[in-house]
């Protein structure tokens, strides 16, 4: 009889692990709250989550954030940021196939997009990062590639280069596959790239666009970004957000990736699978955590800075409180700074070059200092003794003269 509800319970659990995709069922620990010294992050309803600083990659905030979880259509920001670096012309037209058209289903996330219609790289980027359209990161991703699955080859490849560790993708708009999944931690290194990328910013930041009439489509489209924590007057504004993308799919349920920038510092916050909107409310308070318990300490010159240069510390941890190891690489010294065992930062420095002011030696180009002004001095001395002289040299001439004339 205990066999048989041994059998029972472990069918039960197979069962369990095969509806979630794969993905455990068991609650993720929140180990940065392990940390000495640390402040105690929120609990949040995601199963997990990360809070990266963006300048210098500290997490402070860690629940599980290597786990591995469908990203549904986070997916899409690496897909942007593959399209963008890969296409020098953003007036370029993308003619729509099947590849794209057959995608428009009354349950996906589309622009309705026509077979045959034309649309500039540009407008297929306002689609995929504002409406989530995904027809147009498939017609996006064969344009730039050549194949979709080509280009699904250079997000993973790209991935790499990042330094994901838990992220395979199998096509470029997140829709549901039991090999197509990425980690909290490497959704925030993504997005993190991305975030650097002055054209992704300026679309991935909009609230609106609108797509005029084209070929194919007489009315002009109007569209609206899904993250409400980017657009003023939503209940879920969140002031300094200016980057990230919604997801959802039955797998994946809720996640969501925000940037924030507030007081010279930028958060990225990735939570992923919850239900009912939990993933903005989770990543305002995330977001809050790291805004009002962390400081960004300067740690080096920014003169002879080449990369890096800042920690990021508890607000009551000081520089002095930082630990720093160096290394030398050729001709910069490379810093890493850390705090209770966690690395906070590092830097790359220049060898500082000593000014001719701080040795007071002079430069190649410099000539010895001369007395200026001894030497200006003895010659003033002499030529008014010459002066001297010459005055009575003459007067003594004159004297003669006349007295001669007397005679």
């Amino acid at each position: 009889m205990k066999k048989k509800k041994r059998i029972i319970a472990g069918i039960a659990v197979a069962l369990c692990v095969s509806i979630l995709g794969g993905q455990s069922v068991l609650a993720a620990a929140i180990t940065t709250n392990a940390i000495s010294g640390w402040p105690q992050g929120p609990q949040i309803v995601d199963e997990t989550g990360v809070l990266m600083e963006a300048d210098t990659g500290t997490i402070l905030y860690d629940k599980g954030m290597d786990q591995r979880m469908f990203p549904a259509s986070t997916t899409k920001v690496m897909t942007a940021l593959v399209a963008i670096e890969n296409s020098p012309d953003l007036d370029a037209k993308v003619t729509f196939t099947e590849t794209g058209t057959q995608e428009v289903t009354p349950d996906s996330a589309n622009i309705n997009a026509q077979l045959g219609e034309e649309l500039t790289v540009e407008q297929c980027l306002y689609a995929i990062l504002l409406a989530s359209a995904n027809e147009v990161s498939s017609q996006l991703a064969e344009y730039v590639g050549g194949t979709k699955e080509h280009f699904v080859e250079m997000m993973n490849q790209k991935a790499q280069e990042l330094g994901c560790t838990g992220t395979h993708f199998t096509n470029p708009n997140g829709l549901h596959d039991e090999n197509h999944y990425t980690t909290a931690h490497d959704l925030a290194l993504i997005l993190r790239a991305a975030i650097q990328n002055k054209t992704f910013r300026t679309i991935n930041s909009a609230q609106s666009y609108t797509i005029p009439a084209t070929n194919k489509t007489a009315t002009p489209r109007a569209l609206s970004t899904h993250h409400a924590m980017l657009v003023e007057g939503n209940p879920f504004y969140y002031k300094g957000a200016f980057a990230g993308k919604t997801g959802n799919t039955n797998a994946a349920k809720d996640t969501l990736v925000t940037a924030a920038k507030r007081d010279q510092m930028t958060l990225i916050c990735a939570v992923l699978r919850s239900d009912n909107g939990q993933v903005m409310t989770d990543t305002t308070n995330l977001m809050n955590y790291g805004f009002d318990q962390f400081h960004k300490v300067a740690m080096t010159d920014a003169q002879t800075t080449a990369a890096g240069g800042y920690a990021v510390v508890p607000k009551n941890v000081a520089k002095d409180q930082i630990q720093v190891e160096k290394t030398i690489q050729g001709d910069l010294t490379e810093e890493t700074y850390s705090w209770q065992n966690v690395q906070v930062g590092s830097a790359s420095v220049k060898e500082a070059t000593p000014t001719p002011e701080a040795t007071n030696a002079p430069s190649d180009n410099q000539e010895e200092p001369r007395p200026y002004l001894a030497d200006s001095y003895l010659s003033l001395i002499i030529i008014g003794a010459l002066c001297i002289l010459i005055l009575f040299g003459l007067a003594l001439i004159v004297l003669k003269l006349k007295h001669k004339n007397k005679k």
